[in-house]
């Protein structure tokens, strides 16, 4: 069957809008969705394991197992619903009807998944956790990804791209300081809070409900965005029957494979490290909930700094040299702190390590975001070329594809941190330990080594890809030029499609 007809799409008109510059209005709307992200982002990486292992009692393997399951079946499924996104033909386009779908699901999921009844124990358990980490990440991508190819292809501007990945991490990062100090720093908020039980639960629906409110404000933007948006490719044949052949274009461009490994490289590491972020923070180095609370806040207001630096360097600078030097400096942030603890002259008292943990948080936050918005937009350029080449535009399908990346590196990523909790022996029953029993130093110590300076050596690893990445400001331009003076050619001739350069 094929998808849906459309009442009939002014492709000139379109490009003409995108040449109108975006209000900062709309980029805040729209950037709005991404918080929703940010919070999912937080529960996933600052709090679930931690609260399947240490408080419902579930083994760092079988927790892991959960995510990964979860993570790969997404994964297969993003390209999928990608390409569906940039192929929909619908009255309300391409990419809102996805949007509206996925909203409502990937919330309520995420409120159950952090309200396991305490009555569920080993298969039981398992098979709960996995099966509300699949409809939250099936449906969360159903919303994340036509939402951020919008971005891409909501103005053609070289810049415009830039600033507009850098409201949409902004917002994201938002998320995650809300997420954060919904947790820590309410919910959570005393000496034994993160180990209780029944304060996961009002946090996770507290979540859900700021997911609902800004994912309808970023809806209500790409909404009124649609007259600048591409419209689907005119035939196209059957949705199935194409899937293969879309795949195999993904595969011949160079640009988009060099982006893929170094997603895949950079989340394995980083996943396997944030996933240890509580772990490592409450007993190797001995905070408290309000130090914790702090030392994660600094990740998410680095970007404060992040945005304007970027701006600013990629002005004089290429996007490939700005994120390749965020990427190594993210690595030899990640690795020295636990290394100056283990081997240094003196160990730092917790007051101290706090002191300095907050502002290297500060530092790896910063350097997160100058990364990001050089690479999402490096990635918004990359459909440009991929239009050029193979006449078609798939943004949805790009962004899928670097999604299915991050998502297996995550998943591979949260289970490495799984078995290494298992492997060096750590605790899974702190929530019902009597106070003040100690866990054993050799443990903290492996439990140092796993969570930053192994995961930095990976993370090292990632922007060596971008060394292959050729498309620069200069290229890209005579893309746009290219592909505008194609399309004016074929509105002159009255032909549908666009003619390939090959």
């Amino acid at each position: 069957m094929a998808l849906q007809q459309t009442p009939a799409f002014d492709e000139a008109a379109a490009s003409a809008a995108r040449g109108v510059p975006l209000t900062a209005r709309f980029k805040a709307a729209y950037g709005a969705g991404a918080m929703a992200d940010g919070i999912v982002a937080a529960g996933f990486g600052f709090f679930l394991l931690f609260y399947l292992t240490a408080v419902c009692g579930m083994s760092g393997t079988m927790a892991g197992t959960a995510k990964l399951i979860a993570l790969l079946i997404d994964a297969v499924a993003d390209p999928a619903i990608g390409l569906a996104s940039d192929r929909l033909r619908s009255r309300f386009g391409r990419r809102l009807p996805f949007m509206v779908c996925g909203l409502l699901p990937f919330a309520g999921a995420f409120g159950l998944l952090f309200s396991v009844p305490a009555s569920l124990t080993g298969a039981a358990q398992f098979i709960y956790v996995t099966v509300c980490l699949v409809v939250l990440r099936l449906s969360l991508s159903f919303f994340v990804l036509p939402f951020t190819a919008v971005g891409a292809e909501v103005t053609d501007d070289y810049r415009e791209r830039a600033s507009i990945v850098a409201f949409r991490l902004s917002f994201q990062n938002a998320g995650i300081l809300l997420g954060v100090v919904l947790g820590l720093g309410v919910f959570m908020a005393g000496a034994d809070g993160m180990l209780s039980r029944g304060n996961y639960v009002p946090f996770a629906w507290t979540c859900a409900a700021a997911m609902l409110v800004t994912g309808l404000i970023a809806i209500r933007a790409v909404r009124g965005a649609l007259p600048r948006l591409h419209g689907p490719e005119t035939g196209g044949g059957l949705f199935f029957t194409g899937f293969g052949r879309e795949m195999i274009e993904l595969s011949r461009n160079r640009s988009f494979l060099i982006l893929f490994g170094t997603v895949l490289t950079y989340f394995l590491a980083y996943s396997a490290h944030v996933s240890l972020a509580l772990h490592a923070s409450r007993y190797f180095w001995g905070l408290d909930t309000g130090a914790i609370q702090l030392i994660l806040l600094s990740t998410t207001l680095g970007p404060l700094l992040g945005a304007p630096i970027s701006a600013f360097a990629l002005r004089h600078i290429e996007k490939r040299t700005l994120s390749v030097i965020a990427f190594l400096a993210i690595a030899l942030f990640l690795m020295w702190p636990p290394l100056l603890q283990l081997y240094g002259p003196a160990p730092l008292t917790p007051a101290v390590a706090t002191v300095v943990l907050f502002v290297n948080g500060l530092l790896v936050g910063t350097s997160i975001m100058i990364g990001g918005i050089g690479f999402q937009s490096m990635l918004a350029d990359t459909a440009d070329e991929h239009e050029w080449l193979f006449g078609v535009r798939r943004e949805g399908l790009f962004f899928s594809g670097l999604t299915l990346a991050f998502k297996a590196a995550s998943g591979l990523g949260g289970l490495i941190a799984g078995i290494a909790l298992d492997v060096i022996h750590f605790p899974t029953d702190l929530a019902s330990r009597a106070p003040g029993q100690p866990i054993p130093v050799e443990v903290l110590d492996k439990l140092a080594l796993i969570s930053g300076p192994l995961p930095a050596l990976f993370a090292m690893v990632s922007p060596l890809f971008l060394l292959g990445y050729h498309l620069t400001r200069k290229r890209h331009a005579q893309i746009i030029a290219d592909l505008e003076a194609r399309n004016a050619a074929k509105a002159r001739a009255g032909v549908g499609g666009t003619v390939s350069p090959e």
